[in-house]
């Protein structure tokens, strides 16, 4: 079961990506990941879907950091460039181009998972605008 309401410090974020602290502190700038205030502050879940977003990218995707910073960024995130350059959705990607071993990654199931919540998100309000 993937559980998503965790709080995440550096050294607890950088666990789930299995990186050293400073290896997620390069992340920053490319991810565009905002840094806790505060020494020992925790990610918003805002932060921790960047930096799942930023994971795909580099190592299911196998793009550099300056890849991302350069190509992905100005297409409008992931989904945007794999559309462009692939032709194809980040989730179709995830869900069929990748292998077996990549699919049942932690960070994948957890995009995926999210990209699930907020398709059925917009097919709802989708229908609840047209009844009204």
């Amino acid at each position: 079961m993937i559980c998503e309401n965790v709080i995440y410090t550096q050294k607890t974020l950088a666990e789930r990506y299995g990186i050293s602290i400073a290896a997620l502190q390069r992340w920053y700038p490319y991810a565009g990941i905002v840094k806790p205030r505060k020494r020992g502050g925790y990610f918003d879940a805002a932060a921790v879907e960047i930096a799942d977003i930023f994971y795909v990218a580099i190592k299911i995707r196998r793009l550099t950091c300056k890849e991302y910073l350069q190509q992905v960024i100005p297409a409008g995130g992931l989904d945007a460039y794999l559309q462009k350059v692939n032709d194809l959705s980040l989730y179709d990607f995830l869900t069929k181009h990748i292998s077996n071993e990549e699919k049942n990654n932690l960070i994948v199931q957890t995009v995926i998972k999210r990209i699930e919540r907020h398709e059925a998100y917009k097919s709802t309000s989708t229908t609840v605008a047209g009844v009204a």
